[in-house]
């Protein structure tokens, strides 16, 4: 039965482990919790602790602090405490040192206990631990000799470790030295570690002494990195000073140099440096501004003027005053090149509208003179053709008119010639065969008027040729030819 049993119990021990709510998940609960209720924050957190969530006892512990008398609440606290250190979770040490160190949080005080446990912390690279060694040896306390030597060396051992506490207060101690160049190194060092560290108020105060204590040539380059450092990490003033230290200890140019660090604070509302800017710029651009640098300026004076830095107010006016007349001045010029404008669009209008009517005007003309040339053309040619069809009209007229008409006596044809066969010849196989007549040339037809000038310049050139021609000698064939023929 027992067997059978031991299965069930083990599966119902993982199921509620597996359905519980992880430590991590408890402490971030408590945390959220712990301002409005501190009684539930504190049960969340022991629960976690049981897990193992070691920084959940230490919040436990600090739930359950109530004074320094000896009281329940307190034996609770510490038995938090000493879980969380016993695991190594140091925070917890180092409070449970410091109370046996000083007998509060309802323990005696315990000189040894808190010795031994600063020592084991010290030992672990805890900064807090080697302070409190430190403190021990400088007083004397836990059965120690005094050990002035010791106790510095446990201070800078523990400003190396990062506790920055005890940075600061090495820096303070060595800075009523300052003007001694080993004390300024070891300031340097202390004081420059915390501000690496955070310390932003540090940052500044060392930046300041620097200002104030060293020679005025190597004041900003020395205290730049901590002003700098200050003046990213918010700190207005920061800003303001280290701007005000570049002016003050720059012989040429300081102010454009300090204008960013000027142009931080006033973005973070500082009025003076607002007015400060305004000044910068107007180093920077020199006498001749233009609109938008009077602008720039203006915004700047002005709004140290509004956050109440009086000295700002009679330099905005009098840009302002310049602004206005400026873009009075620009007005008036864009109304007049507005003019200039409309009138060379008028004018070019009106001539695009002239050279518009003179090519319509030409276009029209020259449409006009190709129809009186086409109408010239086509009269002519009417001319022409009446003229062509009265000359054949005439020249058949003529040719009836000749036909119609007799002939006279000498111009009848006369009858054929019969042959004569007494005729005797010589040789009859020497008789020419008879020749064909030629028709007479075509009559020139004087009454028509024709003529070509071409044929009336070679007509002579002809007959010379015709006169130049030799004769040929006729035979008395030709001659009788000649004689019939007539």
């Amino acid at each position: 039965m027992k067997k059978n049993l031991l299965p069930v119990i083990l599966g119902i021990v993982i199921f509620i482990s597996g359905c519980a709510t992880p430590p991590d998940e408890m402490f971030q609960e408590g945390n959220a919790i712990k301002a409005e209720n501190k009684e539930k924050a504190r049960e969340l957190f022991e629960k976690a602790c049981v897990e193992g969530h070691l920084e959940a006892c230490h919040n436990a512990g600090l739930l359950w602090q109530n004074g320094d008398a000896i009281n329940d609440e307190n034996k609770k606290a510490r038995s938090f405490f000493k879980k969380a250190c016993d695991r190594g979770y140091n925070d917890s040490c180092i409070i449970l040192a410091d109370m046996w160190a000083n007998g509060k949080g309802g323990v005696y005080k315990d000189s040894m206990s808190a010795f031994n446990l600063y020592q084991k912390l010290c030992d672990r690279d805890v900064g807090a631990g080697c302070r409190g060694m430190g403190e021990m040896y400088a007083k004397g306390v836990a059965s120690l000799d005094k050990n002035v030597e010791k106790a510095k060396e446990l201070f800078e051992k523990a400003c190396d470790k990062g506790h920055m506490k005890t940075c600061i207060d090495l820096g303070s101690t060595w800075s009523k030295k300052f003007d001694d160049p080993e004390a300024y190194a070891k300031v340097e060092r202390f004081w420059g570690k915390a501000c690496e560290g955070g310390e932003l108020e540090i940052c500044e105060k060392f930046a300041d002494m620097i200002v104030f204590r060293k020679p005025r040539e190597e004041r900003v380059s020395l205290s730049r990195k901590y002003y700098e450092k200050a003046c990213d990490s918010g700190s207005t003033e920061a800003c303001f000073k280290f701007a005000k230290a570049i002016v003050e200890n720059t012989d040429q140019g300081g102010m454009v140099q300090a204008l960013p660090y000027y142009e931080k604070a006033c973005e973070k509302e500082h009025a003076e440096s607002c007015y400060y800017v305004g000044t910068a710029l107007s180093e920077k651009y020199g006498e001749t501004l233009v609109l938008e640098q009077l602008k720039e300026m203006h915004k700047y004076y002005n709004t140290a003027c509004t956050k109440g830095f009086t000295a700002a107010c009679s330099s905005a006016e009098s840009i302002k005053t310049i602004i206005d007349e400026q873009e009075e001045a620009i007005r008036k010029a864009e109304e007049e090149k507005k003019r200039k404008e409309e009138e060379a669009r008028l004018e070019e209008e009106r001539k695009r509208k002239e050279e518009e009517e003179r090519l319509r005007l030409e276009r029209e003309k020259a449409e006009l003179e190709a129809k009186i040339r086409e109408q010239k053309e086509k009269e002519e040619e009417e001319r022409l053709r009446k003229e062509e069809e009265e000359r054949r009209k005439m020249e058949e007229e003529e040719k009836a008119a000749f036909e119609d008409e007799p002939l006279p006596e000498e111009e009848k044809p006369l009858p054929p010639a019969e042959e004569d066969e007494d005729v005797p010849f010589e040789d009859e196989e020497e008789v020419a065969p008879k020749k064909e007549k030629t028709p007479p040339p075509a009559e020139e037809d004087e009454e028509e008027g024709f003529f070509d000038e071409e044929d009336e310049e070679d007509a002579p050139a002809e007959e010379e040729k015709e006169e130049k021609k030799p004769e040929k000698k006729r035979s008395p064939e030709d001659e009788l030819d000649d004689l019939l023929g007539d």
